[in-house]
Parts: C-alpha cells; sequence; structure tokens
C-alpha cells in the first residue's frame, strides 16, 4: 500500500520562496533573535481607523450572511467611481468582480483566458505568484529578460508566438519599484488591441508613486472601455487592509461573466463586513494615501541614500516601497549567489530580504522599506557592517 500521488498540476508548481523564508525569520525570531525585516511588502501602518468602524458597524448590523457573488453592488459602485475618476476608464457593474485578494484573481483569471499550453509573457523582474498562477492553469510562463528592470517593447514583441493569450504588467513594479512611462504602456495596449491579446494590469501600488502625482494605468492611457484590459487591484498596499484579503478585477463584460460563473463554484463570495470597509477606503482614499505617499516618500530617499554606501548600482525607486539594487560583483564572486549572499545577511547581520533571483533577476536583492526610519538606519548600518 502506498500513498496516493499529488497531480502533475500542483508538482510542478513551486511553493512560495518569500513565505517560506518568512517561516525561517520567524523561527529566528522564536528563539530569542530580533530580526529586522526589509522582506515583507506589507504596510507598517495600521489599517484606518474609518475602515475598522465600517467594518465594525457592519458586523453589528448583521451583514454576515452570503453575499452575491461579483460583490455587492454599492462597493462596485464605489469601484466603478474611482476607476472613472482617477482614469477616465468607463465602464458599470458588470466589468467588476470582487475577490478574496488579488492572489485569488491571478488564479482565477489564468484558469478562465489559459487553455493548457498557452503562454503569457512575463517582464522581469515578476512578482512571485505570477508564474506560477499561470502554470497552475496549464500554461506557460514566457520571461521578458531584462538587464535592469526596464521592459523592451521590442523583446516582448520577438516572444510572442501563436500560444500567446496574454501580457502582464505590473506598475509600480514589485519588485524593482520601477514605474512604466505612459508611452509605453500605450504601445502595449495598442499591441495587444492588434493581436487580440490580453493586458492584464497589476495596479496594487498605484497610491505610491514618487516621481508623477497621479497614476495612470494601461487602460487611462488607450483602453478606457476595458476591451483588451484586465485591472488587477488589491485592497491591501494602498489601504493598509493586508489581512482583510480583498481585491478585485474589472475587465470586459464577458469576461467578467465567465469571473463570476468561476468563483460561484470556488468561493461564492467575499463578506460583507469586509466589503463595507473597503467601501470606506475607497470613499476616503485621498486623507489615507496622502498620508502613506508622504511617509513612504521620505523613508524611500532615505533608504536609497544609505543603500547606494553599499550597493553603488541602486536605482531611485519611483513607486511601491523596495529597493533593488544590483550586487557588484565583487560581492557575488564572494558569495556564490544573491541567495548566499541573503541568507549571510540575514544571519550575520539579522536584516532579513529578499533575493533578485526568486523573482527572475539574478544578481539583485530586493529591499523592502516599510518600515519606521529607525529601522532602515539600523538595518543598512547592519547589512553595511557584515560585508
Amino acid at each position: 500500500m502506498g500513498t496516493p500521488n499529488l497531480s502533475d498540476r500542483i508538482e510542478a508548481v513551486e511553493a512560495s520562496k518569500s513565505v517560506e523564508l518568512a517561516s525561517v525569520i520567524a523561527e529566528l525570531r522564536r528563539s530569542g533573535e530580533k530580526v529586522i525585516g526589509f522582506n515583507v511588502g506589507e504596510p507598517d501602518f495600521p489599517t484606518p481607523e474609518v475602515v475598522i468602524k465600517a467594518t465594525q458597524e457592519a458586523l453589528e448590523a448583521g451583514h454576515t450572511r452570503y453575499a452575491l457573488v461579483p460583490g455587492e453592488p454599492f462597493l462596485r459602485e464605489a469601484i466603478v467611481k474611482k476607476l472613472k475618476e482617477d482614469q477616465g476608464i468607463e465602464i458599470g457593474l458588470e466589468n467588476i468582480c470582487v475577490s478574496n485578494g488579488s492572489k485569488q484573481v491571478l488564479y482565477s483569471l489564468f484558469q478562465l483566458i489559459c487553455n493548457p499550453g498557452d503562454e503569457v509573457l512575463v517582464p522581469c523582474p515578476y512578482w512571485v505568484s505570477f508564474p506560477e498562477a499561470i502554470k497552475l492553469a496549464g500554461g506557460k510562463p514566457v520571461f521578458i529578460p531584462s538587464e535592469n528592470g526596464d521592459l523592451d517593447f521590442e523583446k516582448l514583441k520577438a516572444l510572442k508566438t501563436d500560444r500567446t493569450k496574454a501580457i502582464i504588467l505590473n506598475s509600480p513594479n514589485n519588485p524593482s519599484g520601477l514605474v512604466y512611462s505612459k508611452e509605453l504602456k500605450e504601445k502595449v495596449v495598442n499591441y495587444c488591441k492588434e493581436n487580440d491579446l490580453y493586458l492584464i494590469s497589476d495596479e496594487a501600488y498605484e497610491t505610491l508613486i514618487y516621481d508623477d502625482d497621479k497614476f495612470i494605468g494601461p487602460a487611462g492611457v488607450a483602453d478606457p472601455n476595458l476591451e483588451n484590459t484586465l485591472i488587477v487591484q488589491s485592497f491591501s498596499k494602498s489601504y493598509c487592509m493586508t489581512g482583510f484579503r480583498l481585491g478585485y478585477v474589472a475587465g470586459p463584460a464577458h469576461f467578467i461573466k465567465g469571473m463570476n460563473k468561476l468563483q460561484s463554484h470556488v468561493c461564492g463570495n467575499t463578506p460583507v463586513f469586509i466589503q463595507k470597509g473597503a467601501e470606506a477606503a475607497l470613499n476616503n482614499a485621498d486623507a489615507i494615501s496622502a498620508h502613506m505617499k508622504e511617509v513612504f516618500s521620505k523613508r524611500s530617499g532615505i533608504a536609497f541614500e544609505l543603500c547606494k554606501e553599499i550597493f553603488p548600482q541602486t536605482p531611485r525607486p519611483q513607486g511601491a516601497f523596495y529597493l533593488f539594487p544590483k550586487i557588484q560583483e565583487d560581492l557575488l564572486k564572494r558569495f556564490g549567489s544573491d541567495e548566499e549572499l541573503a541568507m549571510h545577511i540575514l544571519n550575520e547581520a539579522k536584516v532579513a530580504l529578499l533575493p533578485g533571483s526568486f523573482f527572475g533577476m539574478p544578481g539583485f536583492l530586493r529591499i523592502c522599506f516599510s518600515t519606521s526610519e529607525d529601522e532602515i538606519r539600523q538595518g543598512l548600518k547592519a547589512i553595511k557592517d557584515c560585508l
């Protein structure tokens, strides 16, 4: 008698390396070590009081029963209003599906658009869950290589095949902090329209842009009716609601109809009391995001200047809350790889960060500055001292 095997599908998928490392860090902390965390992409702000209050009031009012699969009308109306005001996008409630975080959105999205062997173009560096969500749908991630994090449009075109179904963009980018230009977004949107491709736009860090006053995504640039664009959004980063696990997708009505069909069998719906908190977040978005942007902008400057002293090839982050320095050749030779360097820093400096190879960019490091100014200074000093 043997143990039954798992499916080929799940065996082909890698566990989240960032989550695996988090368990190592947790064990160090349990043993009494003080570890400065530059590894987790989570704002250190508390969830806004207005969100907490709206959630509590919804619970007290008894909003604890089953809800509509795509989300309650009050939240979808708020999302439609937000997209119109922020980016000039003209859609209705039939273009929105609310899900349990953007991870579920992405998982479901690829289940909808990928047949076995279909390809999705993924620029490097990429968020760790992108390729695995594609694989879980039977698709194939095709990586667009990069020297410094920029997207080369000519490489994108060269990698498209008859099996290509979609291109995914993440701007502001995790892990690089890069913000793609409006010109590049327009090129990619038009290319998708010309070739009947979906453009998946992950906009989780939209409120954290340091060089521009206002975020504008690919749809806002050149696809206001969402003919080809699927906007993937989360309430985690912009509104400090990571534990609420709420996100949404905005896209063509026929796509959302399919999304609702799938979601009806996967989870049914998202909790109404959490949707009430999300509505409050959207209704108070300017006040919430203005404070966060001010704080993170200051932290960005501090972290950038200190990091340059250790890793001279550190680009200034344009958005999100990450530094993505390139490791100099002598350090790579000394430690062998970015993963070994990251482990050395964890063991010797007691600072947790992530190697670029986790994101498809070996030879880089991701340093998250979503912590206090004191910890940013202490952590980067510890890294400098241990090298």
